[in-house]
Parts: structure tokens; C-alpha cells; sequence
């Protein structure tokens, strides 16, 4: 359990980002887009390395295929649960699909980047 405090404790980082107030556009929407979506994919990819990280030590450091899929299904879901909470308690805070996608591809971003670099030097 204690390999998931990492985990966790981002998640609650996630949770801060999604729900503080509405966001002060740039002068070009398109600026705001580009760095908007940058930061979903990075933010949900670094979530689904800690939770590879977390699964891999609960198994003798192997990754598994229940591993890999139990941390992409949380990190996309968590990134589905954080757009529909926006929506629903948060004025001023919008769902919006290209988040959701950007979360995704976020995952599997952190997922590539842990099989590749991080996973491998055990």
C-alpha cells in the first residue's frame, strides 16, 4: 500500500488543478488550447507512472498485464470523474471532451514512457 502514497497524494494534486476557479484566458485562444492540453497529457501520464510504479513494487517488480490495465482504467477514469466534477459543482469550470482525450492519451503517454525508460532499469 505504501507505493501508492505517491499515487495518491498526485491524485490530490489533480483534484486541486481540476476544481480551483475558472482560468484566465491568453489574448489568443489558440495559446490557451495548446498549453491547456499539454498540461492534461502531462499531468494524467505522470499519474499513470506512479500508478505503474505503485503496482510493479506490490508484485515483485514485474509488469503485469492486470498492473498495466489497472492503472490506465484508474488514470482514465479519474480524468473522466475530474471533467464531470468540474461540470457539476464548479461555476466557471467546464466538461470538455479534448481534456478527456488529452487525459487519455496522457495515460498511455505514461504508460510508453514507463515501459520504455522507467520499467526496464529494474
Amino acid at each position: 500500500m505504501k507505493y501508492y502514497i505517491p499515487a495518491i497524494l498526485w491524485s490530490l494534486v489533480i483534484l486541486f488543478l481540476s476544481t480551483e476557479g475558472g482560468i484566465n484566458l491568453p489574448p489568443s485562444w489558440w495559446d490557451f488550447i495548446a498549453i491547456d492540453k499539454v498540461g492534461h497529457l502531462v499531468v494524467y501520464g505522470i499519474f499513470c507512472i506512479l500508478l505503474l510504479y505503485a503496482s510493479t513494487h506490490n508484485r515483485t517488480l514485474a509488469l503485469e498485464k492486470k498492473g498495466v490495465i489497472m492503472a490506465l482504467g484508474v488514470s482514465i477514469i479519474y480524468g473522466i470523474g475530474m471533467e464531470v466534477i468540474q461540470y457539476t459543482f464548479f461555476p466557471g469550470r467546464f466538461f470538455e471532451i479534448p481534456d478527456i482525450i488529452a487525459n487519455i492519451i496522457g495515460s498511455f503517454v505514461g504508460l510508453y514512457l514507463f515501459k520504455r525508460f522507467i520499467h526496464k532499469n529494474f
